[in-house]
């Protein structure tokens, strides 16, 4: 758990991008992407709306990591700050990468949840989200 909190912001900030806390230090900069999902949910709906990205999107995400069409995938909350209080990202090597491993975790969702119902209850937890993609711009 520790490692995938710490993850985004190493990320974000160009010193390493896929590695675990314990390699961080070892490891040369690279370049990448980061792609955050902001979610607006209503502080009594969050752990509901957790429980669905944890239910329907997190193994999947997982399964690419392993498969290495991601580098890394998380989750992150807040109950204190903006009104984004809910955070999925995703680490990929570049855009590319991300959007290819995005189209596979689409298909593997709506293979499971052909009609939607799940995206749908989502939705009525967390009505307003936006996307962010940030490059990683290791140090020169």
């Amino acid at each position: 758990m520790w490692k995938r909190f710490i993850i985004p912001s190493i990320l974000l900030t160009g010193l390493a991008c896929g590695a675990g806390a314990e390699r961080l230090s070892a490891q040369e900069p690279v370049a990448g992407v980061t792609v955050f999902r902001y979610f607006e949910c209503g502080l009594a709906d969050l752990g509901e709306a957790v429980e669905i990205l944890n239910g329907s999107w997190r193994g999947f995400a997982e399964e690419l990591v392993e498969q290495g069409l991601l580098v890394d995938y998380g989750i992150l909350t807040h109950s204190w700050g903006d009104e984004w209080n809910l955070v999925d990202w995703f680490a990929a090597t570049d855009q590319e990468a991300f959007h290819a491993a995005w189209r596979e975790l689409l298909l593997r969702v709506q293979e499971v949840d052909p009609d939607g119902t799940v995206f749908t209850r989502f939705g009525e937890f967390c009505p307003r989200h936006k996307d962010n993609i940030y490059s990683v711009v290791p140090p020169s």
